[in-house]
């Protein structure tokens, strides 16, 4: 062998030495950190995002390059969502749908509509007498109007397509004294793999839309107001008999949610129930063979 050949064999050694201790130490979760989990979504397939935002709600759906945004979390999650859906490949959404005006429900949408382009807002058409008149309210209403944004009301029945996925409303069916049960409720479907969102619906509107023929078998139950005990009412679960269940909530949440009693109906009919207080961000990967389903913790 030439000098040169030699000289180069043994750099190669060396660095394959030295790469060898440099993988010995520094770990899977080390190279998470650095460079992040592989997000891609692949042709044909479809990504749930249920992000952890405390003691609120927001889903990130993202899928044949379109995306919808449900719920948004407190004021203060704005920016961990914003950089989510960057990290994610998300610099715009085509759909942000509200499910009700609580805070814990939309308090950073003013936030978000600010920092990237939103194409489309959907939220409930609320009475005159139930309409808020909350900071928080007030100033997504002035974020939409500097955007000169138009909002559509939700309407039951009515359809979107979210890349290779249908979102169909099915509530709000009527009026009420309790903007929990305004919150819009929609199923989307990916294929033959199905989700429910349902917002802070409680037991009168769940009636509502059971009457309305608005349940049917679901895959994936995001459950109804944080797992209270107002909601996920047997009758709705009966009917719906979801495989999994993912419950949105704080840690030591001062409301007690989920209540022991509605974890303990759910686990008559889920399979698996994930939680955001102690799985973190919960991501199921949607195909023609089911779920892929990776938790942050």
């Amino acid at each position: 062998m030439k000098t040169g050949g030699l000289a180069a064999a043994v750099t190669i050694i060396i660095a394959g030495i030295i790469a060898a201790h440099f993988l010995d130490i520094f770990t899977l979760d080390d190279w998470k950190q650095l460079f992040g989990k592989q997000t891609a979504v692949a042709e044909g397939e479809a990504q749930v995002h249920f992000i952890d935002v405390g003691q609120g709600d927001c889903t990130l759906v993202i899928s044949g390059g379109d995306s919808l945004l449900i719920d948004t979390g407190e004021k203060e999650n704005a920016e961990k969502i914003c950089q989510y859906m960057k990290k994610n490949g998300v610099d715009s959404l085509d759909y942000m749908l509200l499910t009700h005006p609580h805070s814990d429900h939309m308090g950073g949408a003013s936030e978000i509509i600010k920092s990237i382009e939103v194409e489309n807002v959907i939220l409930p058409r609320v009475s005159d007498d139930m309409t808020p008149t909350t900071r928080f309210y007030e100033n997504f209403l002035d974020a939409v109007s500097e955007k000169g944004m138009k909002m559509t009301a939700a309407e039951v029945g009515a359809k979107y397509e979210i890349g290779n996925c249908s979102l169909e409303l099915i509530a709000p069916v009527r009026d009420y004294d309790d903007l929990n049960n305004y919150s819009v409720s929609a199923v989307l479907s990916h294929g033959d793999n199905t989700f429910l969102f349902t917002g802070d619906v409680e037991k009168k509107a769940e009636k509502d839309i059971l009457e309305n023929g608005g349940f049917s078998d679901i895959d994936v139950y995001s459950a109804a107001h944080h797992g209270s005990s107002t909601s996920n009412s047997k009758a709705v679960l009966d009917v719906i008999n979801p495989e999994y269940i993912v419950i949105s909530c704080g840690a030591d949440n001062s409301y007690g949610h989920p209540h022991d009693e509605i974890l303990d109906r759910f686990e008559d009919y889920a399979d698996e129930i994930y939680r955001t207080d102690l799985n973190g961000t919960v991501v199921f990967r949607s195909s023609e063979d089911g779920f892929e389903i990776e938790t942050e913790e």
